[in-house]
């Protein structure tokens, strides 16, 4: 009887360290917050990040038009912190993108 108690109490103890470790951890990043400074010309800043840290992977952002009607989705994806993979864009690249969105996305 004894050792059905003691047993029974270990278990409890386990499966109490079990269950408690279980619990879903949040690993959702912290939203980036753009710093905007300046107006952001397409042709001289946006359009050669764009080329040279997305195209690669994104073949549809090749010029103004494209890359105009996907402005939200790419700004959604900076700011939510998706893309790009790896995360090979600095703060102040992801300032450029985003702030040129957030200011009209003009073709300037």
């Amino acid at each position: 009887m004894k050792k059905t108690i003691t047993i029974a109490i270990s278990l409890s103890v386990v499966l109490f360290f079990i269950i408690a470790s279980c619990q879903k951890k949040n690993k959702t990043p912290a939203l980036y917050t753009p710093t905007c400074n300046g107006i952001k010309s397409f042709k001289t800043d946006v359009l050669p990040l764009i080329q040279s840290k997305c195209v690669s992977c994104h073949n549809e952002y090749s010029n103004y038009s494209q890359i105009s009607s996907a402005a939200s989705s790419i700004r959604s994806a900076i700011v939510n912190r998706s893309m790009p993979k790896g995360g090979s864009l600095t703060d102040g690249q992801k300032d450029v993108i985003v702030c040129w969105i957030d200011a009209g996305v003009t073709n300037n």
